[in-house]
């Protein structure tokens, strides 16, 4: 049963002191806002499975009707029984009837659960902000709570077709030199800081690729994408999934979409049990991608362990 409680309500503080706990084993430290009190806490729902309290969260006033979500907590127990989603729509609804238009939240690399809950439920990666701002354990994302749904484009008339390259073949190299040109636009702090430009990157990040895949919608290639060998500090038995890309003029052909069975189908053959991969927290079309095609947040791994702009992904196969 779910109900509104006051924050100092003793059965939603054990919680609160309970997931605390929890995230102080799991990182080492004290959370950032370990000493959260009650102050401009719009509300806080607890869920009881019988008479037993066994989830919580809570809503904070920022202003300007923004909403911050705090204290989401399920107990271990409990948990695989969708409580937190039922916890999370609760708080839509009542922020929304409070007036509040956009939820924020933080939560941490180390917690793919929650990374998984919040990216299935719509939530989208910002900046982070307040004391997350420099934190590279946080992930910040954020949903508008009145945002039309997005519509699903016409379907393509063309002819998809896909074909095995290397990944020097020069239609491939000019698909990802497009991507490329789409990476200077969301992160030109990641091309500044890339030794050579494109000439020199390209080459490097094709170091141990096991496949490169051209889609060609009507004999145009349109896109690509490769599978390259795990590397040191990467989950063992994995593959990493390389430039993804596919023109904007292709889009509803189900280029992308083919492009990942693909290469999923390679893994196979290979004798790989699942495959991982990083994109950035600017890139939300990437994100509904994955986690459309059954792609689920994992631990930051190899490179990407402290990098900001990162989300990462595995798929068991």
């Amino acid at each position: 049963m779910l109900s509104l409680v006051d924050w100092d309500d003793p059965a939603a503080t054990r919680l609160r002191d309970a997931q605390q706990a929890e995230l102080r084993d799991l990182y080492g430290e004290d959370d950032i806002e370990h000493d959260l009190t009650g102050e401009h806490i719009a509300a806080l729902v607890l869920l009881r499975d019988g008479d037993q309290p066994v989830a919580c969260g809570a809503v904070r006033d920022l202003g300007e009707g923004v909403g911050e979500l705090k204290r989401m907590y399920v107990v271990p127990r409990a948990r695989g029984r969708g409580l937190a989603r039922e916890v999370l729509a609760e708080l839509e609804r009542v922020a929304s009837e409070k007036g509040f238009r956009r939820l924020v939240l933080e939560t941490g690399v180390l917690q793919v659960g929650a990374l998984a809950l919040y990216q299935l439920a719509g939530y989208r990666s910002i900046p982070n902000f307040g004391p997350y701002a420099a934190e590279t354990s946080s992930r910040c994302f954020a949903k508008d709570l009145h945002a039309e749904p997005r519509r699903s484009g016409a379907k393509h008339p063309g002819r998809l077709t896909l074909r095995r390259v290397a990944w020097d073949d020069a239609d491939a190299v000019a698909l990802r030199y497009a991507m490329w040109l789409d990476i200077e636009v969301r992160y030109p702090e990641i091309v500044e800081a890339t030794p050579g430009g494109f000439p020199a990157d390209d080459p490097r990040q094709g170091i141990g690729t096991i496949c490169s895949v051209v889609a060609d919608l009507d004999g145009v290639p349109v896109g690509c994408a490769s599978l390259r060998a795990a590397r040191e500090g990467y989950p063992e038995g994995s593959g990493e999934l390389k430039k993804v890309w596919v023109d904007d003029a292709a889009r509803g052909a189900g280029a992308a979409r083919a492009l990942l069975i693909a290469i999923e189908d390679d893994a196979r053959a290979a004798g790989l049990t699942s495959v991982v991969l990083q994109t950035g927290i600017r890139q939300p079309e990437a994100v509904t991608l994955y986690l459309s095609a059954g792609y689920r947040p994992i631990v930051p791994f190899g490179p990407y362990t402290d990098d900001l702009l990162s989300l990462l992904f595995g798929k068991v196969l």
